[in-house]
């Protein structure tokens, strides 16, 4: 089944929006700038109700799909 364009649009802005949430609220506690956090609960920096939202956006977008037609890419001879 594929998302139409403009809704998957939509929802990687959601997804990335969401990450620059978390980005922000780091930095706020005093982490580094350059560095992110590790993602992992306790140290994502996201409310219960935005992690569950992130995971399920993640695994809208980078469906069986995507990662099919992703793979073959990632290992042509450069």
């Amino acid at each position: 089944m594929t998302i139409p364009n403009n809704l998957l649009q939509q929802q990687v802005r959601r997804l990335d929006e969401l990450m620059a949430i978390s980005k922000q609220r780091y930095i706020d506690a005093g982490g580094d700038p350059r560095h992110t956090p590790s993602g992992l609960k306790g140290d994502d920096y996201l409310t219960d109700s935005e992690r569950k939202e992130a995971l399920q956006l993640a695994r809208i977008i980078f469906n069986e799909d995507y990662i099919h037609s992703y793979l073959p890419t990632k290992h042509q001879p450069n």
